[in-house]
């Protein structure tokens, strides 16, 4: 598992959530994607097809989001995944839950930067 930096955590992530909408799983992020503010269903309608390699790959990467024990902060992270895979604007998310976005964005970097550490310790 290539991993060694917080950009590539964050990379793969979206990466995964991008495949994973695609592909329609309906247990994915597809589903979740639906009832998170500022969704238009920009993801869903890519009509892509990925080979399973690729939908295994994305699948584990989403269950790196069970490596965060914060749940605010694992939700914080997933907010700005989705936004970036293009469920939205980050920016109206954090304004909705009155974070501000520079703070929740360099706590998703410190977290992002645990997350390679541990990705790279189990590797």
């Amino acid at each position: 598992m290539n991993i060694s930096t917080p950009e590539d955590v964050m990379e793969r992530l979206v990466e995964a959530v991008e495949v994973i909408a695609v592909a329609g799983k309906g247990d994915g992020p597809k589903t979740v994607l639906a009832a998170w503010p500022e969704y238009r269903g920009k993801t869903a309608r890519r009509c892509r097809s990925f080979p399973p390699s690729q939908i295994s790959r994305a699948e584990e990467a989403l269950t790196w989001f069970a490596l965060v024990d914060d749940l605010d902060a694992r939700r914080a992270l997933q907010f700005e995944i989705m936004c970036k895979a293009g469920g939205g604007r980050f920016s109206h998310i954090c304004e909705k839950y009155g974070w501000k976005r520079s703070t929740v964005t360099s706590r998703n970097r410190v977290l992002l930067t645990k997350l390679a550490a541990k990705l790279n310790l189990a590797a």
